[in-house]
């Protein structure tokens, strides 16, 4: 005898259809978010990585190298800090690339995949974007004192304007505003008060900010 086989009934394949989504729907955020904790916990593993070739350059010249900004070509020919440290003496074998860095232009190559890295004779800081991919570092090429360290002896461009940094918290979520810091050197050096004084982390000088900044 002939058996009649019953299958799924459309409301049945709904359910399930349903059930699927829910759960994907609990699961997918999780999943994003461990991902982005990865991305960041990679990028201060590089970081730290790059602070070694900084520190192995300074033991050697007496100097940091100066800043490595991701746009040399457009009008950025004084900052080559990374060029420093790997020619002719490679202080690091390969520059870590930054997930978060975004080639918004690449014709004109205005950001490369790299950390940017602020830096002088005697101090530095690596910062990567962050998760929400804006710059938020103002006056970057002076910072800490005010002028740009050509290498040269020399200063360079001096401002007075505002340096201000905003450091990335997770606390607020993982997408969050503000940059990922490292920061090395005589960091917490401040400017001369001719030049605007204190360098601060978004209108906070750095004296209230100081346990928050990362540098080991």
């Amino acid at each position: 005898m002939n058996r009649l086989r019953r299958g799924f009934t459309l409301i049945e394949l709904l359910i399930v259809v349903g059930i699927i989504s829910i759960l994907a729907a609990i699961a997918l955020p999780n999943f994003l978010e461990a991902q982005l904790r990865a991305k960041i916990a990679r990028i201060k593993a590089d970081m730290r990585t790059v602070s070694v070739a900084w520190e192995a350059y300074a033991i050697d010249n007496n100097r940091y190298p100066v800043d490595w900004d991701n746009n040399p070509i457009g009008g950025e020919a004084d900052q080559i800090g990374m060029v420093m440290v790997t020619t002719p003496i490679a202080y690091i074998e390969s520059f870590p690339t930054d997930p978060f860095s975004v080639m918004k232009n690449p014709a004109s190559n205005e950001y490369a995949p790299h950390f940017e890295i602020a830096s002088c004779s005697f101090a530095y800081c690596i910062y990567s974007l962050g998760p929400n991919f804006i710059e938020e570092f103002d006056g970057n090429d002076e910072w800490p004192d005010g002028a740009i360290d050509t290498g040269r002896g020399t200063p360079g461009e001096i401002s007075t304007g505002a340096i201000n940094m905003r450091p990335y918290d997770p606390t607020n979520g993982v997408i969050s505003d503000g940059d990922i810091h490292r920061l090395g050197g005589e960091w917490k050096v401040d400017r001369a008060v001719d030049k605007g004084g204190p360098w601060q982390i978004w209108g906070i000088t750095w004296h209230a900010w100081a346990g928050h900044m990362p540098t080991d």
